[in-house]
C-alpha cells in the first residue's frame, strides 16, 4: 500500500493588492498557516510521501519569513519520514538563477525536480520500495513543450504515481489558465496508478481509470478560486480500486452569494438581512473555524434598487455586513437589480418593447433568428462551431427581456 498527499499551486505570498491592509496580512498569513495544515495531515495519516505539484511559490515574491516557515515545515515533514517531492511549475521554474534553487531545502527525504527530464524516486517505509514517483519540472517560466509525453512506462510492480505541472486541455476551467506543458490524457501514461497534477485551481478528477487529478490550490486567493480548498490523500495498493479523499485545509473562504426575497425589500435592513439569511444556509457544513471573504451579488426586481445603484449605498451595507456576519471582507455589487415590474403584460403589445420581447423570444428559441441577427465579429466568442456560438449568444440575452423593460418603460426626465 502507498499512501500521498496530493497538493499544488499553493502560491505562497501571493501579492495581494484589491482588500484593506488587514485583509491582506490575514491572506497572507492564511497561505503559510494552510501549509502548515498541509504538513499536519501528511503526519496525520501516515503518508508515505508529500507530492507538490509545482507553483509553490508567486515567482520571487517569496519573503524571508516565508521561505523559514516553508522549510521548517518541510523539514517537519522529512523528518517523520515522510518523502518530499516537489516538481517546479511556471511560477516558480527550476533554472539554475530562479529563487527555487537559491532555498536551503532539508538535505534528507526531499526530492527537488526541476528539469524537464523525467526523474524516478522510489518512496520507502522501513528501508522496502512500496511506490514510485516519476517527476518532471518546469525549467522556464514559459514551458511550451508536453513534459508528459516523455515520461517512461512507469516502473514496478508497485504502485507508480506521475507528478507534474500541466494543462490537460480537456480539463475544466482549462481556458483560463496559460497554456504552459500542455498535453492530453491520451499521453498520460496509463501504466501509472495516479496522476497528480498541478496548475488548474479547480479541483478535479479528469479521468477515473487509471485516475488523473487535480488537487486544486491550496488557499483561493480571488473570487474566481471560491469554496473549499485543500489537498487529496491518495491510498493505492495493487488490486485495489483506489481511495482518493479532499480535505479542507485553507483557513480562508472566497464565496458568492446571491440573497432571495429582495423583491418584498422595503429598507436597506431588509436586504442586510437577506443576505444574513443566505450566508447562515452557506455555513451548513463548513468548518465552524472557517474565516470568509465574501461577494454579495445583488439582482432582480428589489423596490430599492435605485438606491442600491449608488456605490456609497452598497459600499456603506458591505461595511455593516462585514461587522455583523464576522467576516473579513465583503464585496456588494449590483448585478442587474431593478425595480418590480410586470414584463409579461407587455409581451404581444403593439408599442417597441412589445415588438423587444418577440424579437428576444425568436432568438432564443430560433437557431435561424438568431443567426439572422448574429455579426460575423462577435466580441467576447471564442470561436468554434455555430453551435457554441449560439450558446454564447443565449447567454448573453437571459434576463435581457428585464432589461429592456427597465429601459423602455423609465419615466423621462424633465428639464
Amino acid at each position: 500500500m502507498l499512501r500521498i498527499i496530493h497538493a499544488g499551486d499553493i502560491h505562497l505570498d501571493t501579492p495581494y493588492r484589491r482588500h484593506d491592509d488587514a485583509a491582506r496580512a490575514r491572506l497572507r498569513e492564511a497561505g503559510r498557516e494552510a501549509f502548515t495544515r498541509l504538513i499536519d495531515l501528511a503526519l496525520e495519516r501516515k503518508a508515505d510521501a508529500l507530492l507538490l505539484a509545482g507553483d509553490l511559490f508567486d515567482n520571487d515574491w517569496l519573503t524571508l519569513a516565508t521561505e523559514r516557515v516553508l522549510v521548517d515545515e518541510l523539514m517537519r515533514a522529512t523528518s517523520a519520514g515522510v518523502t518530499v517531492v516537489y516538481a517546479t511549475g511556471n511560477h516558480d521554474p527550476g533554472r539554475a538563477n530562479y529563487r527555487a534553487m537559491g532555498i536551503d531545502w532539508p538535505k534528507e527525504g526531499f526530492h527537488l525536480v526541476a528539469s524537464r527530464q523525467p526523474r524516478r524516486i522510489a518512496i520507502e517505509r522501513e528501508g522496502e520500495v512500496v511506490g514510485w514517483v516519476v517527476a518532471a519540472g518546469h525549467q522556464t517560466p514559459r514551458e511550451d513543450r508536453d513534459l508528459a509525453a516523455g515520461f517512461p512506462t512507469a516502473p514496478g510492480p508497485e504502485p507508480a504515481v506521475g507528478l507534474l505541472h500541466a494543462q490537460v486541455t480537456r480539463a475544466a476551467a482549462a481556458e483560463q489558465h496559460d497554456r504552459y506543458a500542455p498535453t492530453t490524457l491520451e499521453t498520460l501514461d496509463p501504466s501509472y496508478a495516479y496522476w497528480a497534477l498541478g496548475h488548474i485551481h479547480q479541483r478535479q478528477e479528469v479521468r477515473r481509470d487509471p485516475p488523473v487529478h487535480y488537487s486544486g490550490n491550496l488557499q483561493g486567493r480571488h473570487f474566481a478560486e471560491e469554496g473549499a480548498k485543500g489537498a487529496l490523500v491518495v491510498t493505492l495498493e495493487r488490486g485495489a480500486v483506489p481511495e482518493i479523499e479532499f480535505e479542507p485545509l485553507a483557513p480562508v473562504r472566497w464565496e458568492t452569494i446571491e440573497p432571495a426575497g429582495l423583491n418584498a425589500a422595503q429598507h436597506l435592513a431588509d436586504v442586510h438581512d437577506a443576505v444574513a439569511t443566505a450566508f447562515d444556509s452557506r455555513l451548513g457544513g463548513a468548518d465552524v473555524d472557517q474565516e470568509w471573504i465574501l461577494r454579495v451579488d445583488l439582482r432582480g426586481a428589489c423596490p430599492l434598487a435605485p438606491l442600491l445603484a449608488s456605490g456609497d449605498e452598497r459600499t456603506e451595507l458591505a461595511a455593516q455586513l462585514r461587522d455583523d456576519l464576522n467576516v473579513l471582507d465583503v464585496e456588494v455589487r449590483d448585478r442587474g437589480l431593478h425595480p418590480p415590474m410586470d414584463i409579461e403584460a407587455h409581451r404581444d403589445q403593439p408599442h417597441l418593447l412589445g415588438h423587444t420581447l418577440a424579437l428576444l423570444q425568436r432568438a432564443a428559441n430560433d437557431d435561424t433568428e438568431l443567426d439572422r441577427i448574429t455579426p460575423t465579429e462577435l466580441a467576447g466568442s471564442r470561436g468554434g462551431d455555430a453551435a457554441a456560438r449560439r450558446k454564447y449568444l443565449r447567454w448573453l440575452l437571459q434576463d435581457l427581456d428585464t432589461e429592456a423593460g427597465q429601459r423602455l418603460l423609465r419615466e423621462p426626465k424633465i428639464s
